[in-house]
Formats: structure tokens, sequence, C-alpha cells
């Protein structure tokens, strides 16, 4: 590839680390096609350090170190007016529609560049997976004292599940089919770890003597997760539904949405917050 030049207000990142997301992988394997111009340079989760700048640009200046946000957004439409610059209406994104951090330079708009301190860019590389786990987290609502279930020790599940952790809930419970991930989720302040298909609803019941939980962050990528999800859901609560499998349906008993009642807010990626 040859070395891309800044245009006006944009940054030269020379890339120090890119992290694999599992659309990356789903786009190599032609599994994604939503969202996606070919050809492109993937990677949309990168840090580096800033090489040069484009005319107009102002705040940074070579040598500054910088995280990358991916999704380049307008803001000037309603959604990003409001703050939900996931959702923009001109929504284009570094890595997938425009090139990204697979490559040793990276041409970015120097608003989407966050200047970094004391990170090292393997974690500053984090800032995009580590957003959304924030954006499902605040989707939730979540007040102090609650029961909160965290679905899916991902990468980003762990990530919501620390953040869920700063609203101080009174009990923090993951889910997951991997022992080693919900061991890891035990060391990060999980309250507790229940193994999916061990009788996972029955375990989460028990633990919330038989109420079920205030708050759900759903971050699993099938329908027994959605299914798990709406089933644990006690009164008054909310799912925030941040993983998703690339389509498909799931059934809710409607009589029981509304006797809860329940709240389902759909997680749409990270925003510029």
């Amino acid at each position: 590839m040859p070395k891309p030049s800044p245009m006006e207000g944009e940054v030269l990142v020379k890339v120090g680390a890119a992290s694999i997301c599992h659309s990356d992988l789903d786009i190599i394997d032609g599994r994604r096609t939503h969202s996606v111009r070919l050809p492109v340079v993937l990677g949309h989760e990168f840090a580096g350090v800033v090489d040069s700048v484009g005319p107009g640009v102002v705040g940074l200046e070579a040598g500054a170190r910088v995280a990358c946000e991916c999704i380049v957004w307008c803001g000037a439409c309603r959604a990003c007016r409001n703050g939900e610059t996931s959702c923009c209406e001109s929504f284009d994104e570094l890595g997938t529609m425009r090139d990204g951090g697979f490559a040793e330079y990276a041409a970015v708009p120097a608003r989407l560049a966050h200047r970094v301190h004391s990170l090292g860019d393997d974690e500053a590389s984090n800032m995009e997976p580590a957003g959304n786990g924030f954006h499902a987290a605040l989707k939730a609502s979540i007040r102090e004292g609650d029961a909160v279930a965290v679905i899916g020790p991902g990468p980003i599940g762990l990530y919501a599940m620390q953040f869920a952790a700063a609203y101080r809930p009174g009990a923090l419970i993951m889910v997951g089919t991997r022992a080693d991930r919900l061991e890891a989720a035990k060391e990060l302040g999980a309250t507790h770890t229940v193994l999916a298909g061990d009788d996972a609803y029955g375990r989460v019941m028990g633990i919330t003597g038989g109420k079920g939980v205030d708050r759900v962050i759903q971050c699993a990528t099938t329908g027994e997760a959605v299914t798990l999800a709406l089933r644990v859901m006690g009164p008054n609560s909310i799912l925030a539904m941040e993983g998703y499998g690339g389509g498909g349906t799931v059934g809710m008993d409607m009589d029981e949405f509304i006797r809860k009642p329940m709240q389902v807010r759909g997680v749409s990626g990270v925003s510029h917050r």
C-alpha cells in the first residue's frame, strides 16, 4: 500500500497496534456484507503516533500518541446532534467502508483521533471495544443496588461488566459458555458466574431470590442467549442488547412483557461520547 497523504482536517497515524474484531473475520470469510465497501484495508480498532497533519488541523501535532475512533460521523444530522453518532445518517467507517488500521499508516479525521498518555498502543487500540461496553452499560440505566446480569464474556461483555460495576450493583452476574472467560470475569469484579447450559436460568433466579434481575446486558451472539436474557428479567427490568448474530427473530410473551413490565433497548456500536 502506498503511504497515504492526510487531506483537509485529517491526521496520518503511524499504526502502533491494531486489535482484531470478530467482524473482521466475518468480512474475510464473507459472512458480513453490510456496511462494507471493497476493496478496503480492514482494522477499526487501532492506535499509534501522528506522523503528519493535513491542512486545517489544530490541537494535534506530529509525535502525538492517539487512539482512533472508527465511525466517521457527520455531526449535523439528527442522530449526531442527539449524541448518537453511531447512528449517523451519513454513516461511514474506517476499516470497513474506508481504509483502516491493518496497515503501517492510516489517514484519520482529526476529530476522531484522541490523545492518549499513559496507555500503551495495545491498550489504547481497545478504546473502540471498550466504548462499546460503556455504551451497553449506559443504555442499561443501572441503579445502585440493582441485580445485573451480563450474558457473553467476550471482550465487549467483559468491558461492559466492568463499566456496570462502576454503578455499584448489588449483584453482578456473568453468564457464559467458557470457563476461562468466567474466571476472567471473577477477577474483573463479577460477584457470581454462571455456566450457560448448566441450568443457567435456575442459577440466575436462585442468585436473585427468584425475583429475576433488574438489568441485563446481552453481549452474546446466539438466539439462546437472547432467550435467556428475556427469561431472567424481573419486574421493571431493562435489557440492553449489544450482541447480535446477523439476523433472526426471537419469540416473546407479550403478556409477560406488559405484566412485568420490561424494556428492550438496542445498543448500536460505540458513540463519540
